[in-house]
């Protein structure tokens, strides 16, 4: 957990350097070379739009398949799978780390897997707390197993101890201290590791009660699971009429986004709540202990661990999630934007994956750097897309009098706006996916009014929030990496529900 050295850290700059160079850059052609930029973001907005369109198919096929996935009875397609009964073999490992969070919250948590369509006595719960909060933990730790004992095949907690060497303070070294602990309790009970699934979900979050059914159909119905993880759609919906418009403009954005790369496979990761069989997490040594982002981590660890034999499956029925929230207005922007840096902070994977890209051989080569590449643009595009549109559209129309009034920069002008005013059939396609997501958890007539307020608003607030909650986020990550400031504890985001 020390300095980087050596190619680790000529990775660790390079996305930072890459993201800063291409805004001096083009700030340097808006200065001294305008028409030769203004060509450019004429490729740039054309790309960018293709782009948004093939988002918006990939966000109606998502919605369609999560549609359909929400109609299946997947207990009755369990009583189908051949051998007969052989579903009833497997057993589900619900694993939910907390640090500070409210009794009631974790009530909520709980209940929702209790409340699953899959038999509750093949469900072993675990709830993995932390020593730095010590008097909380134990005592809710107590009250919980009273009242949850007789739910579960098993019930069992586990308090993490603070100080262990070579961790940060997070959630993979909880959940990994947790596993670990308990699995000599698991072995007792003489089920074959690839038997038990294993998900992580946060202490916020609420399982969709036909998760866990569908979840084993696909386990058994997949070919070679353990090379397999399993990722349910994150809704952020379970307080989406308590928050502010902008707030709830990023939340059905984030389920958005990840209903489009659920629609493809080939780019999939794990993201927030997710599930590998107890085999394959023994393999791959559980989760990692040095990194704030053991989530998307985790995919390039069980990919490597096993020289490419490894894909994410989708699965498209929810686990619901909190959108961001805090005391005050003030805190609530805060605390959007602490979250979306510590997502962000996804980058620090690019110097594990170029490594081990050079390093292992047994992978085809043009997969291994095709996936390295589109890890590093991807993140490339995060933090600077949002900006190169919003700043290099009027910049060198403003700072540079000569190009002001050619007829390039006017007809430029025409052509960026036809271009924006046809990416916004791209906005509407994922408001009305929204409103359609969001619209049967509507609980008053004052949600119909805020869907039309939404509507009114998202033109002009949506660029706002892609720059102050994406973009910038995101460089800022960036930056921190290049300068070697690295974050050595999770923090938890502040997330309230009024009702």
């Amino acid at each position: 957990m020390g300095k980087s050295t050596g190619l680790t850290r000529f990775f660790e700059i390079l996305p930072g350097a890459t993201s800063w160079l291409t805004m001096f850059v083009l700030f340097g052609f808006a200065m001294f070379l305008p028409k030769a930029l203004a060509v450019f973001m004429i490729f740039f907005i054309t790309m960018w739009l293709v782009r948004v369109f093939l988002m918006s198919y990939r966000l109606i096929i998502g919605y369609i398949y999560h549609s359909r996935e929400m109609k299946v009875d997947w207990n009755e397609l369990l009583e189908k799978l051949a051998p007969k009964d052989e579903w009833k073999n497997i057993y589900h490992i619900v694993l939910v780390p907390t640090y500070k969070e409210d009794i009631s919250i974790l009530r909520e948590t709980i209940d929702s897997v209790a409340n699953s369509k899959y038999p509750s006595e093949k469900i072993i719960f675990i709830l993995a707390t932390e020593e730095r909060d010590k008097e909380r933990a134990t005592e809710y730790s107590e009250i919980l197993t009273k009242e949850y004992s007789g739910k579960f095949f098993k019930f069992w907690t586990v308090m993490h101890p603070d100080g262990l060497p070579n961790e940060i303070k997070g959630k993979g070294p909880n959940i990994t201290y947790a596993m670990k602990t308990l699995l000599p309790e698991i072995d007792k009970l003489k089920i074959p590791h690839c038997n038990i699934i294993v998900t992580n979900m946060d202490s916020d979050n609420k399982m969709d009660p036909k998760y866990l059914p569908c979840l084993t159909y696909k386990y058994l119905t997949t070919p070679d699971p353990m090379h397999k993880s399993f990722q349910p759609l994150p809704m952020y919906f379970n307080n989406i009429w308590d928050v502010p418009m902008p707030m709830r403009l990023i939340a059905m954005g984030s389920s958005a986004w990840q209903m489009i790369v659920s629609s493809r496979v080939s780019r999939l990761r794990n993201f927030s709540s997710h599930a590998q069989s107890l085999d394959a997490l023994v393999a791959v040594d559980f989760w990692s202990k040095t990194t704030i982002v053991e989530d998307g981590h985790q995919f390039w660890r069980s990919y490597f661990a096993f020289h490419g034999n490894h894909q994410v499956v989708p699965i498209f029925v929810p686990i619901y999630q909190d959108a961001i929230l805090g005391k005050t207005a003030f805190a609530t922007i805060k605390e959007q934007y602490l979250q979306k840096r510590r997502w962000s902070w996804g980058v620090s994977d690019i110097p594990y994956v170029f490594e081990h890209a050079i390093k292992d051989k047994k992978i085809y080569w043009l997969d291994r750097y095709a996936n390295a590449l589109i890890l590093f643009e991807a993140h490339w595009s995060w933090a600077t897309g949002s900006l190169i549109l919003a700043l290099y559209s009027w910049i060198p129309i403003l700072i540079n009098p000569d190009f002001r009034g050619s007829v390039l920069a006017y007809n430029f002008r025409l052509l960026y706006g036809d271009m924006v005013l046809i990416a916004y059939i791209g906005m509407i396609v994922s408001l009305v996916i929204s409103t359609l997501l969001i619209l049967p958890r509507r609980r008053n007539r004052k949600s119909t009014l805020r869907i039309a307020f939404d509507w009114i608003l998202t033109p002009l607030m949506l660029p706002i929030t892609n720059i102050f909650f994406s973009s910038l986020p995101a460089f800022d990550s960036h930056t921190r990496l290049m300068l070697g400031i690295k974050p050595t504890v999770f923090r938890v985001t502040e997330k309230i529900r009024k009702s």
